[in-house]
C-alpha cells in the first residue's frame, strides 16, 4: 500500500501537517507513516520529559509514546497509520524512510517556533528538496485546513517544471479539484542580451513571447484546465495569481542536483515556498516517472 510520510517533532506546528496528510491519504487511498527523528538535540530530552543524558532507549521510548498518541488523533481515524522513531541526521533519515517504503508524498509544516523550522529554513530542507525522490507538500502553520478545490501549476516551458503536472493532476482528479496552468513571461529576463535593436522593439518581442507561451499552455492543458500567461516578476505573479484565483495549492517542479526550479535562475520555487500563504507542492525532477498521473 502506498503511503504518505509525515515528519514530526512533538510540536503543534509540525502537527498542523496532519489534517492535510489525512485529507490527501483518504482521497488517494494511502496509508500514513509518522516519523520522528531525534537529532541529539537536548531540547528533545526536555520535550520528551526525559532527563538530559538518559540512555538512547529512553528517548526512543518517549518518542514512540508520543507517536502512538498522535496515531489516535481524530483526524487520522479510519486510516492505516504506522510510526517510526529514528536517531541521527534528520534529512538523511527522512530520505531513507521515503526510499524504503512505497512513499507517494511527504507532507510537512514549513516553519514555526519549536517546530520544523530547520526543515524549510536551513540545510535540512535544502537537502530534502534536492534529494528526495517524492513530491513534498509544504504546509504553513496557521493555514486554513482542507479541502483543496483548485490547484495552480506553474510552468516555464521546461521538462523540469512539467514534472509537477502528473502529481498535481493525480491529486486534483482524486479530490475533484480544478487545475490551472500559469506561465510567467518576463521579457527583460528572457531576451538575450543585445537582442533589442536600436528601434526599441521590446513591445513586439514581448508580444511574440506571450504568443509562444500561450500556445505552449494551450498544447499542454487538458480538457477543462484553465491556463493563462502573465508578465512580471515570477514570485510576485505566482503568489498574486494564487490569491486572486483562490488556488489552494501551488505546484512547482524542482531540480534535483543542486537547485530548485528553473524559473528566475533557480530561485523562484524556494522564494514561493517561503512567501506563499498557502500549500506549496514541490515535485522533484526524479519523481516524474514514478508518480501516477498523466503529464499530457
Amino acid at each position: 500500500m502506498s503511503r504518505i510520510v509525515v515528519p514530526l517533532d512533538e510540536s503543534e506546528n509540525a502537527e498542523q501537517a496532519l489534517p492535510w496528510a489525512a485529507y490527501i491519504a483518504r482521497a488517494l487511498d494511502c496509508a500514513i507513516h509518522l516519523v520522528c527523528v531525534w537529532t541529539h538535540d537536548e531540547e528533545i530530552w526536555l520535550r520528551a520529559g526525559v532527563e538530559s543524558g538518559a540512555p538512547l532507549e529512553r528517548i526512543a521510548e518517549a518518542l514512540d509514546d508520543y507517536l502512538r498518541g498522535v496515531r489516535r488523533r481524530s483526524e487520522l481515524a479510519g486510516l492505516v497509520v504506522t510510526t517510526e522513531v529514528r536517531i541521527g541526521r534528520v534529512a538523511d533519515h527522512i530520505r531513507e524512510v521515503c526510499d524504503e517504503g512505497e512513499t507517494r508524498y511527504v507532507v510537512l509544516t514549513s516553519h514555526g517556533a519549536g517546530g520544523l523550522r530547520r526543515f524549510i529554513q536551513g540545510s535540512v530542507a535544502d537537502a530534502l528538496v534536492r534529494t528526495l525522490h517524492v513530491p513534498i507538500f509544504v504546509v504553513r502553520p496557521g493555514q486554513a485546513t482542507p479541502p483543496i478545490e483548485r490547484m495552480l501549476v506553474t510552468l516555464d516551458g521546461s521538462e523540469t517544471s512539467e514534472c509537477a503536472l502528473g502529481p498535481a493532476r493525480a491529486v486534483a482528479a482524486a479530490l475533484g479539484a480544478k487545475v490551472e496552468l500559469l506561465r510567467v513571461s518576463n521579457p527583460l529576463a528572457e531576451l538575450p542580451y543585445g537582442s533589442l535593436g536600436p528601434s526599441g522593439d521590446l513591445g513586439d518581442l514581448s508580444n511574440e513571447l506571450f504568443r509562444v507561451a500561450e500556445e505552449y499552455l494551450r498544447q499542454t492543458a487538458l480538457d477543462g484546465e484553465a491556463f493563462e500567461v502573465r508578465a512580471g516578476r515570477p514570485l510576485d505573479v505566482i503568489v498574486g495569481y494564487a490569491r486572486e484565483k483562490e488556488c489552494d495549492v501551488i505546484a512547482m517542479g524542482t531540480h534535483g542536483r543542486g537547485g530548485v526550479l528553473r524559473l528566475a535562475l533557480g530561485s523562484t520555487a524556494d522564494a514561493v515556498m517561503r512567501a506563499a500563504d498557502r500549500v506549496v507542492l514541490l515535485v522533484p525532477e526524479r519523481s516524474a516517472s514514478e508518480t501516477q498521473g498523466s503529464d499530457r
